[in-house]
């Protein structure tokens, strides 16, 4: 399996203390005492386990023999000085575990982390469609407003390069780091609009092939092999919004 890019990532979580656990059929959840993961442990346990149910279903693929392992953390200090990284979420593939941060404000549940975990059958795409997978999972933005709606605002204030761009996997790590509900979106609704278009099994191929260590131009042409020249499929696609 592919190395993941985690410079800052470290395991001192691992020797924390006060975490409490709550093990489901699928999930080890791991959070702190009077925490508002504490509070909403319940709540958490139900989001997940119907999440996973749905990625299995839309993937059809086996249920893995391991848990997901989950750490909820209180507050962006305590995430960093833990595990390293204060951003909302990540998976870590090899350890099958994902990281929190969780307030009040905060709750990146659902699909998304797990849809990066339960896609391992498939295979590591590129960012541009690995993201875009998990985001189709979920449905709509973080903030609950739709995908297209943060789209059709992008490609109004010129965001976004051309779509064939992002076919060179490291497109995608360069995105601007400021305006994540912008880029999330469009990996969002343009995999929405290749799977409710052409069905799940062109996109499953589509996601196979599309490889991290080849040229941009080696993986436009696998997309034109399955779905036919990018330009007029991101001409179709904008027309869609």
């Amino acid at each position: 399996m592919e190395k993941q890019h985690l410079p800052t990532y470290k395991h001192d979580f691992l020797n924390e203390k006060k975490w409490l656990t709550k093990e489901s059929e699928h999930y080890v959840f791991h959070y702190f005492p009077n925490s508002q993961g504490e509070t909403d442990i319940d709540m958490i346990v139900r989001t997940q386990e119907a999440a996973y149910s749905k990625i299995i279903a839309f993937m059809e693929v086996e249920p893995p023999t391991k848990k997901i392992q989950y750490y909820f953390y209180p507050d962006e200090a305590t995430k960093t000085s833990l595990m390293g990284d204060d951003w909302y979420a990540q998976s870590i593939r090899d350890e099958f575990t994902v990281h929190v941060l969780y307030t009040k404000e905060i709750k990146p549940l659902g699909e998304h982390e797990d849809t990066h975990l339960l896609s391992l059958p498939w295979g590591i795409s590129i960012g541009f469609f690995q993201e875009g997978l998990a985001e189709f999972m979920v449905g709509h933005a973080w903030d609950g407003k739709s995908h297209i709606s943060y789209v059709k605002d992008g490609y109004k204030q010129n965001l976004y390069p051309p779509l064939p761009d992002f076919f060179e996997h490291e497109a995608w790590l360069r995105t601007d780091d400021s305006k994540p509900l912008y880029f999330y979106s469009l990996v969002g609704a343009f995999t929405a609009f290749l799977i409710n278009k052409s069905g799940k099994d062109k996109f499953k191929e589509l996601y196979m092939k599309m490889r991290r260590d080849v040229s941009k131009n080696k993986n436009q042409k696998a997309f034109e092999d399955i779905y036919g020249p990018v330009l007029e499929i991101e001409k179709k696609f904008k027309a869609s919004l």
